[in-house]
């Protein structure tokens, strides 16, 4: 019962997905379905381990992949429903027994986590879309919400970019025993005599190959990486295009458990690929754990790929590996974090109060380094506008511009600066505003007279002409360039 992944590199939104087809191709429930059909075989009703999202202590959940009603069959989808079903089951499975996953693996051993949460709607009120990792903290996911039992626990950073960490239910982990994984410092490639056997069953050449890690009980793991066109893949009017071949391997003597990864292969460049920008180079699996079933080995498995994660167990038995595939995330790069109708609104409340004029309009700004962005906003008419920070999710009023001041923008040493000026006759008043962390750290301003300057704060503090001058010296100095592109608060 091989798994046999199909897709194509025409189709690079999807193909980004890495082993991922579309939905109505059937081939990633088809996955799902067969190794539910295991665990049936099995009568193991065990929660499966899943895989949690996380961020920082306050984005850790596990990220739904399909909608939590219960799927029907009618015509459109009666080819393919079974695969949909197994798939709504898998996800549901984790529903039913959130309150059980109790323990969450971090750095070799067991920390305790509790359920405080299911997550359907984002702040908008609008049901959210499954199947994506979000590469912000401020863009929430639906999924199920944990927390550290003890916060201490939480990893010493937070990411930037989610990462994955395995969570077990307490039946699963008192039913397996868990065996032992060590990964290879370095690359290395599998045994020739491995190679040449698997060349020789699929009648191909091996590109390359990599030893990848050691299980206890005498397991390997690792891949194989074939060149050339593979014309044993199985027919499919849905494929127009040719397929390349790796193979997944878990090895323990003479035994090799495989696992078919069809690609596509390119004709006129002889090339073969996986993933959207792979670069030709299959990307194998990270064995999260490894633990003893009932029936045989189960793997914990993570694939990284450019622009998609994929998470999923794999079954060892029979001498082949059956792959109970999650779900293929995409992973969302350059998100722009969304703003919404709150947050507009108390924006607008804050501006309210400080000026005349209606905001209708914004744009994201990186000034300082900490990949939260600033919003500028602006009337229609751009007669006015305004600067926030939004650090935690709470905006916060930095600086009012309007038809009668310049507004500039620089940064550099990690920080950002607004920079407000207007002129009366021929004096002209600098406001400066330092940013660092998304908050403002500094504030300075200073009247000037045919260039001379007459009078300068910082931070409420008067400074002397020449304090001010080697102040201004320190500044950020790299000018930040904006462009004429708006988002109206409609769109």
């Amino acid at each position: 019962m091989k798994r046999i992944l199909l897709f194509a590199l025409a189709a690079l939104t999807w193909a980004a997905c890495g082993n991922k087809t579309n939905k109505a191709d059937d081939a990633d429930s088809t996955a799902v379905s067969d190794s539910a059909a295991i665990a049936e075989e099995q009568n193991d009703t065990t929660p499966l381990p899943m895989f949690l999202y996380y961020m920082n202590p306050s984005y850790m959940q596990t990220v739904y992949w399909t909608g939590v009603e219960q799927p029907k069959k009618d015509k459109d989808n009666a080819d393919y429903f079974d695969g949909i079903y197994a798939s709504w089951s898998l996800q549901e499975m984790s529903r039913r027994n959130a309150a059980g996953y109790t323990k969450m693996q971090m750095g070799g051993k067991w920390v305790d986590i509790k359920y405080i949460g299911e997550l359907l709607k984002n702040p908008d009120g609008e049901v959210m879309y499954g199947g994506e990792l979000h590469g912000r903290s401020s863009i929430p996911s639906p999924g199920l919400k944990y927390a550290f039992v003890n916060p201490k626990d939480a990893p010493k950073k937070d990411y930037d970019y989610g990462e994955f960490y395995l969570i077990v239910h307490q039946d699963y982990l008192a039913s397996r025993k868990m065996l032992k994984c060590t990964y290879m410092e370095s690359e290395k490639p599998l045994p020739q005599a491995v190679v040449k056997k698997m060349e020789q069953q699929y009648n191909m050449k091996a590109k390359r190959s990599q030893f990848c890690a050691k299980m206890e009980g005498g397991y390997t793991q690792g891949y194989i990486q074939f060149d050339g066109e593979y014309k044993g893949a199985p027919k499919d009017p849905n494929r127009d295009f040719k397929s390349a071949l790796a193979l997944e391997l878990i090895i323990k003597g003479d035994t090799i458990y495989t696992e078919e990864v069809l690609g596509y292969y390119d004709e006129e460049s002889k090339t073969c690929t996986w993933n959207a920008d792979d670069g030709g180079d299959y990307c194998s699996v990270g064995i999260h754990a490894v633990f003893e079933g009932p029936k045989g080995l189960e793997i914990c498995y993570e694939r990284g790929a450019p622009e998609s994660r994929t998470v999923g167990m794999w079954f060892l038995h029979d001498g082949k590996i059956d792959n109970l595939q999650y779900e293929c995330y995409h992973s969302m790069i350059d998100e722009q974090t969304p703003l919404w109708k709150k947050d507009i609104a108390q924006m607008r409340k804050l501006f309210a109060a400080s000026s005349k004029g209606t905001l209708t309009k914004y744009q994201f700004l990186y000034l300082d380094d900490d990949n939260i962005e600033e919003i500028w906003m602006r009337s229609q008419d751009d007669k006015c506008g305004a600067i926030f920070t939004f650090k935690d999710r709470k905006p916060q009023l930095i600086a009012i511009e309007d038809d009668k001041t310049g507004i500039a923008f620089y940064q550099g040493n990690g920080k950002g600066a607004i920079q407000i000026t207007s002129e009366n006759g021929n004096f002209k008043t600098t406001k400066l505003y330092v940013i660092k962390g998304s908050q403002v750290i500094e504030r300075f301003s200073m009247q000037d007279l045919d260039g001379e300057i007459t009078d300068s704060k910082l931070n409420g503090k008067t400074l002397t002409k020449w304090e001010a001058a080697d102040y201004l010296d320190k500044t950020p100095s790299n000018e930040y360039k904006t462009y004429p592109y708006w988002i109206d608060f409609q769109q």
